[in-house]
C-alpha cells in the first residue's frame, strides 16, 4: 500500500512564520531510540527522526505517548500524522540535511 507523505513538511514547519495549527503532516519515523535523561533517570524519553520523503528532522516524543512505543504501535518505519508539535531552535545543530530545530511531538 502506497503512503503519501507530506512533501516539504519539514522545511515548512521550521519556517519562522509557521503555526502548528496550519499543518498536520504525514511523516515516516526513520529512527526511534530510548534516551536517558541526566536529570531524572526514571523518566523514559524517546528521540525520533521523522522524514517527509525529502528531508528529515530529529524530535522528542511526548512522554505521555511512551506507551505507543512499549506496545510497538509506534516503531521504526511507522507512518504518523503529527497533530500537535513545537519546533524549537537548538544551538550548534547544522548537520547536512538537518536544520537547527527539534520537534517535541504529540501523536494522535
Amino acid at each position: 500500500m502506497a503512503v503519501n507523505l507530506t512533501q516539504g513538511a519539514i522545511e515548512t514547519t521550521c519556517s519562522d512564520n509557521f503555526s502548528s495549527e496550519e499543518l498536520q503532516p504525514v511523516l515516516q519515523i526513520i529512527e526511534l531510540k530510548l534516551v536517558q535523561s541526566q536529570q531524572n533517570s526514571a523518566v523514559e524519553k524517546y528521540r525520533l527522526m521523522v522524514s517527509d520523503g525529502s528531508y528529515y528532522q530529529q524530535g522528542m516524543l511526548a512522554t505521555m505517548k511512551n506507551e505507543l512505543v512499549r506496545s510497538r504501535s509506534l516503531q521504526k518505519g511507522s507512518v504518523v500524522r503529527l497533530t500537535r508539535f513545537i519546533c524549537n531552535v537548538v544551538q550548534g545543530r547544522n548537520e547536512m540535511n538537518q536544520s537547527p530545530y527539534v520537534f517535541r511531538v504529540t501523536l494522535s
